[in-house]
């Protein structure tokens, strides 16, 4: 019986060794106790080879989804975009403020010539004449500035100037003329083809889009001839506003005076003011 309790402590104490060795991955030996055998071997103690380890059991089932873990940091920014289309093109904001005047023009250069030697720059401004006969001679002072804009892109002119005669005609006063592709025009005369009787030996400033109602302006028709018609600026945009400007003229001669005379004080178009001769 004691036999019996002293081998089964010791087989206690070697199965539990042997039981921890089992979880290791290596291939040591073991003991073990002989529980077959006769008399003399039942119950001893004997070293032998540990077995091989088993194939690997299938994989489990996954385990639940875990909550989500906080958001990363933001990674670098990408390249830009293709820039898109251009839109299109907003509305016209309001007319600015009116320009600064340009310098004194000393000289008849860059948009500005003479048709002829008559017209020439002195300190009271552009000199036209004296035209012994303002019937049959006369100039014109040229401004090329405005050309390729159409007539109705005009929306500002205006000119100074003076005139006299020594027989008070009353057709002698200078006028303005827009000449036009295809060889058309549109003259602003202030004597309404001798209606009217402008002043002499004083400056006047025409304001030539501002003219009275009754209307100031004939096309093609420079000579006033008989049945000639009197036209208001908006009747001529109206039939003409799609032509395209090829020279604006102002003329002194031509028309009448005997002798005739004139100076050219100032020049205004679109906002554009050109003032000629000295302060």
């Amino acid at each position: 019986m004691n036999k019996m309790l002293v081998v089964g402590g010791l087989l206690l104490a070697l199965l539990v060794p042997s039981a921890f060795a089992g979880s290791q991955s290596t291939q040591a030996p073991v003991l073990g106790v002989e529980l077959q055998g006769g008399a003399d071997t039942r119950f001893d103690v004997k070293r032998r080879p540990r077995g091989l380890r088993g194939p690997r059991g299938p994989r489990g089932r996954a385990g639940a989804r875990g909550p989500a873990g906080p958001p990363g940091s933001a990674g670098p920014a990408g390249a830009a975009g293709a820039a898109g289309a251009i839109g299109p093109a907003g509305p016209q904001g309001p007319a600015g403020p009116p320009g600064t005047p340009a310098p004194l023009l000393l000289r008849l250069s860059g948009d500005f010539a003479g048709t002829n030697a008559s017209v020439a720059t002195t300190l009271d401004g552009v000199q036209f004449g004296p035209y012994t006969n303002g019937g049959a001679w006369g100039g014109s002072v040229l401004y090329t500035g405005a050309n390729g804009l159409t007539l109705g892109a005009i929306t500002e002119l205006w000119y100074t100037i003076m005139h006299s005669t020594g027989d008070d005609s009353p057709i002698s006063s200078p006028y303005l003329r827009i000449f036009l592709e295809s060889d058309h025009d549109v003259i602003f005369d202030p004597t309404e083809c001798a209606t009217k009787v402008p002043a002499e030996d004083t400056f006047i400033n025409y304001n030539v889009l501002a003219a009275t109602p009754t209307g100031t302006f004939r096309f093609d028709d420079d000579a006033c001839g008989p049945g000639a018609v009197q036209l208001t600026w908006a009747q001529v945009l109206a039939a003409h506003a799609g032509r395209h400007i090829e020279g604006i003229y102002i003329t002194t001669g031509f028309s009448g005076g005997a002798p005739l005379a004139a100076i050219l004080r100032s020049l205004s178009v679109n906002g554009k003011v050109f003032r000629f001769g000295a302060p």
